[in-house]
């Protein structure tokens, strides 16, 4: 059976008229021409903002994969022995941090701000988690990476020795306290991105790619795309260092420094593409 007499055969399954058929055919070909429409429009409007976020991406990565090999070829396997539940714990952190900038920069792309900044809201919290294992070391590492393959989210963190033997579960507002990420910088956005990823009234009638006044129904937008890709770059980098800092390694650095500088660049391509595209909001 064709592909297109499954779905005609789904379509007599379910009841469907021969001119409701027609109709879902009419607008799916309406959808995708709307598509196709945004991206190549997007494309044209923030086609140097893209090519930052990817370039930026791919400084990272040349930075980690430099590390990895580092690592690798590390002769000391005691010095390695010292921190290597916190190098294992970052190490995957980082990892996950760089496929959820690939996800927010692929619904950057296809115009869902709101989507993308609520993704932004898992690495924030990849971030603290990891700042969290960098302050504390290795009894915490441990205890994260064994924690794993168990029920407990947060309760691995009491082997920091900060959370009174008497609490009875560790939350993630915990953790937030005891890291040393600037928690009063990010407060704001990390509560918009709460409120992105919750059914809250201010998620669903101050959405992040809704202008104001904006009467139409949902749809690809790139309004407002500037703030996840940002943060998302910024949270990157964080953890990224953070993962470098285990056992300093000088070309790894000097790599890692080449991708803050161009993390500044990215950040002014962004706010000059935005403030070029919707200059009421400069």
């Amino acid at each position: 059976m064709s592909i297109n007499e499954h779905i005609a055969e789904s379509f007599n399954n379910a009841g469907l008229s021969d001119s409701q058929i027609n109709s879902v055919f009419t607008g799916i070909a309406k959808l995708r021409a709307e598509e196709k429409s945004f991206n190549t429009s997007f494309e044209n409007n923030w086609s140097a903002a893209l090519t930052a976020s990817e370039c930026f991406y791919i400084l990272i990565n040349d930075a980690q994969r430099s590390y990895r090999k580092y690592i690798s070829s590390f002769s000391d396997e005691g010095v390695i022995e010292q921190k290597k539940s916190t190098y294992i714990a970052l190490y995957n952190l980082q990892k996950r941090a760089a496929q959820q900038y690939l996800e927010i920069l692929t619904l950057i792309k296809n115009g869902f701000s709101d989507g993308a900044f609520a993704r932004w809201r898992s690495m924030y919290e990849l971030s603290v988690i990891a700042s969290f294992i960098h302050k504390f070391g290795e009894d915490v590492a441990e205890k994260f990476i064994a924690a794993s393959s168990s029920e407990d989210r947060y309760d691995w963190a009491m082997a920091s020795g900060v959370f009174p033997e008497t609490k009875r579960h560790v939350t993630f507002g915990d953790i937030l306290k005891h890291c040393d990420i600037d928690t009063e910088v990010w407060k704001e956005n990390y509560t918009v991105a709460n409120q992105t990823v919750h059914a809250s009234p201010q998620g669903t009638f101050g959405r992040l790619g809704e202008r104001e006044g904006d009467t139409s129904q949902s749809q690809r937008g790139d309004y407002g795309i500037t703030a996840p890709a940002i943060h998302s770059a910024n949270t990157l980098a964080l953890i990224s260092s953070m993962l470098f800092s285990v056992f300093p390694e000088e070309e790894t650095m000097d790599k890692m420094a080449l991708a803050a500088n161009w993390l500044e660049e990215l950040i002014d391509i962004y706010c000059d593409t935005h403030e070029r595209l919707f200059p009421e909001d400069r």
